[in-house]
C-alpha cells in the first residue's frame, strides 16, 4: 500500500487556482475572517530613491525561514501578508514581528524599508521588473503602462458565506470606496512633481484595464458569465487581472478591498482594516436581515465614480455626493459619523480601539497632507523620505507597539 504524502501548500494553491481558473466555483468562508496584504517600498539606505533589492530580501527572509514575505511586480516593492485572521488583534500579532524581521535584513543589506502610495522623486522608467513569468506578461501586455505600476497599496481580505453574498456585499459598499481611500490618502508626489492629489496611486491605477469602480452584478452567476467571456477572449487569464477597487477572490472566498494607499503608520493600516472588517460585517447582516437588497442600486456605482475622483483629488476634505439628488458632506465628516455607527460591531470583533484610533479630528491631516507639508516646509526630498522609513519603524518599538494596540 502506498502512503499518502503530505499535502504542499504550493501544490494546493495551484491546484485552486486552476480550479477557479476553469470552473470559478467561489469557496465559501464560515466567518467573516480577514487576511491583509501591506505593499513596502524598497529604499536605498543612502540616496533615499527606491532601489531593486527585493532578490536579496527575498532570498535571506528564505535561509531565515520568514514566512510572509513575497516578491511584487517591481524589484522595489516587497509584500508582507498575514493569514488567515478573525479580527485586526490577530492581523496585528501577525504583521509586526514580520515587519521588524524584514526590516533589519533590509538594514543589514543596505536597504530601508518605506511607506506611502508612491515614493516622491523616483523615475519610473528606471525600475526593474521582478524575474517571474507572471510579471513578464504583464510588462508585455502594459509596455509602458507597467512602469506607472510603481505603486504601493493596502489590500484587505473579507470571508464571505458565498458568491451571491460576495456580489451583494461589493455593490452595497462601494460607496464606502471613497472613505477608505481618502483616510489612506499618501500619494501627493509623482516623478518629483506635486501632483496637487491625495493620492496619485489612484489616478494611476485607473489608467490599467479593468480597474476602478467594480461593474454592476446582480448576483454570482451573472459575475461568472462576465468572467467567462473575458478569459474565453483572453483578456484575462485569472481573477487576478481583474484590478477593481474591490473584487470577489473566489478561490480564498473572500472579497478584496484594494482601493487604499499604503498609509504612512501601522495605526492607520490597523484602523483602515478594522472600518473595512466592520464594513463588511455591517453590509452581510443587512443583506441577511433583507435579501431584496441583494439586487443593489445601480446609481451607487455611477455616483462612486466621481466620488473616487473626489477623494482622490481632496483626501478627506472632499465634499463627496451622498444622494441621486446631489447632496453633499465632506468626507472627513461622513467617516466620523460612519465610524460612529459601525462601534458596536468593532465591539463585537475586537476592532474597537482601532476603528477608534481611525476617527479624523477636527483639523484633520492625512498622510498625502503630511508629506506635502515636510516638503514645503524642508524643500528637501530626503526629508520626506526619512518620514516614510522612520515614523512607521518607531511604531515597531516598544512604545510603538503600545501605540498600535491602543
Amino acid at each position: 500500500m502506498t502512503a499518502l504524502l503530505p499535502e504542499n501548500p504550493a501544490t494546493k494553491k495551484v491546484a485552486r487556482e486552476a480550479e477557479e481558473s476553469e470552473t470559478l466555483r467561489f469557496h465559501p468562508s464560515a466567518r467573516n475572517t480577514i487576511g491583509v496584504e501591506l505593499e513596502l517600498q524598497i529604499l536605498d539606505s543612502v540616496t533615499g530613491d527606491l532601489a531593486p533589492g527585493s532578490v536579496r530580501i527575498l532570498k535571506v527572509c528564505e535561509q531565515e525561514k520568514v514566512e510572509g514575505v513575497s516578491a511584487e511586480l517591481m524589484q522595489s516593492m516587497i509584500e508582507i501578508k498575514t493569514g488567515i485572521c478573525a479580527n485586526v488583534v490577530e492581523a496585528r500579532d501577525q504583521l509586526l514581528p514580520v515587519l521588524r524581521k524584514v526590516r533589519n535584513i533590509a538594514h543589514s543589506l543596505g536597504y530601508q524599508l518605506a511607506l506611502g502610495g508612491t515614493h516622491p522623486f523616483h523615475r519610473g522608467t528606471s525600475a526593474a521588473v521582478y524575474p517571474a513569468e507572471r510579471y513578464e506578461r504583464i510588462q508585455e501586455r502594459l509596455a509602458w503602462l507597467t512602469y506607472q505600476r510603481v505603486v504601493f497599496g493596502l489590500h484587505v481580505h473579507v470571508g464571505m458565506p458565498g458568491g451571491d453574498m460576495a456580489m451583494g456585499v461589493i455593490s452595497m459598499l462601494v460607496r464606502y470606496l471613497p472613505h477608505l481611500l481618502a483616510a489612506s490618502a499618501s500619494s501627493p508626489f509623482w516623478h518629483g512633481e506635486d501632483t496637487g492629489l491625495a493620492s496619485s496611486r489612484s489616478a494611476l491605477y485607473r489608467m490599467l484595464p479593468h480597474s476602478g469602480v467594480p461593474m454592476y452584478f446582480y448576483n454570482w452567476k451573472e459575475f461568472r458569465n462576465f468572467y467567462r467571456v473575458m478569459k474565453d477572449t483572453g483578456a484575462i487569464h485569472s481573477t487576478k487581472d481583474i484590478y477593481w477597487d474591490i473584487r470577489p477572490c473566489p478561490s480564498f472566498g473572500t472579497i478584496e478591498f484594494r482601493v487604499c494607499d499604503m498609509p504612512l503608520t501601522l495605526s492607520t493600516v490597523f484602523g483602515v482594516t478594522a472600518l473595512i472588517h466592520c464594513l463588511t460585517i455591517s453590509a452581510q447582516r443587512l443583506l441577511e436581515d433583507r435579501p431584496l437588497l441583494r439586487r443593489g442600486d445601480v446609481r451607487r456605482h455611477w455616483m462612486a465614480v466621481e466620488n473616487l475622483w473626489l477623494a482622490t483629488r481632496h483626501g478627506l476634505k472632499g465634499m463627496h455626493i451622498r444622494t441621486p439628488s446631489g447632496k453633499r458632506r465632506s468626507l472627513a465628516q461622513d467617516l466620523s459619523e460612519l465610524i460612529e455607527r459601525l462601534m458596536p460591531i468593532a465591539e463585537e470583533t475586537g476592532d474597537a480601539a482601532f476603528l477608534k484610533a481611525l476617527r479624523p479630528g477636527e483639523q484633520p491631516e492625512t498622510g498625502a497632507d503630511r508629506l506635502r507639508r515636510i516638503f514645503r516646509e524642508t524643500g528637501d526630498w530626503k526629508a520626506v523620505t526619512t518620514d516614510m522609513t522612520q515614523r512607521w519603524s518607531k511604531e515597531l518599538q516598544p512604545a510603538g507597539e503600545a501605540a498600535c494596540a491602543n
